[in-house]
């Protein structure tokens, strides 16, 4: 019994060792990110095109985001129980999951690897969230559309991106395409919480 106990007890401070790990690499791939754009800026052209490494470290977290959004659709697809909510998500899924694969493809175009990866525990508690069958899609849509906000506001750093582009129009194109698409999917978002929470 008494085994028992301490082996739990060491499970349990293990859990909480890997989590602040966690917690501290990220810190310090945000610090290192920092001091990289700093220095960049200081190097950047007048001309406010980005950095190659700005544009690089743009392109790889966001198509770290768009991966994880596919996962998230598509777990949540499994639990949700409303027909037009479905019908919504399968079209999300199938967007973010191009656009991570564009931005791959976009990304490794302009010489980079594929690096970033959203820190594990934000994606765990994102998956257990979304699966969460005791949560209805009306709530989840809920809480997506207040975390959001504005379309305009959320869309913003992408179109920044793209507009400090004109001498790669080929990546303003598509990051303006990838934008658009994004619009897309918050629209339906906040239909789909009028309908679900009126």
């Amino acid at each position: 019994m008494e085994t028992e106990k301490f082996l739990t007890r060491l499970e349990e401070t293990l859990a909480h060792l890997v989590r602040q790990q966690e917690a501290i690499c990220a810190e310090l791939v945000s610090m290192r990110e920092r001091v990289d754009g700093l220095a960049e800026r200081r190097s950047a052209p007048a001309t406010g095109a980005p950095a190659r490494g700005e544009l690089l470290r743009f392109l790889d977290r966001f198509r770290a985001g768009e991966a994880l959004g596919e996962a998230t659709t598509r777990a949540w697809l499994e639990v949700s129980d409303v027909a037009c909510v479905k019908g919504g998500l399968h079209v999300v899924a199938e967007r973010e999951g191009m656009h991570a694969r564009l931005l791959d493809a976009c990304l490794r175009a302009h010489g980079g690897t594929p690096r970033y990866e959203i820190p594990e525990a934000v994606c765990d508690a994102a998956m257990k969230f979304i699966s969460d069958r005791s949560r209805g899609d009306a709530a989840k849509v809920l809480e997506f559309v207040q975390r959001t906000g504005d379309c305009d506001k959320a869309l913003k750093p992408i179109y920044d991106m793209a507009d400090r582009l004109d001498d790669d129009p080929e990546t303003q194109a598509l990051l303006r395409t990838i934008a658009q698409d994004e619009r897309s999917t918050l629209e339906f978002f906040q239909q789909a919480c009028k309908l679900l929470n009126s």
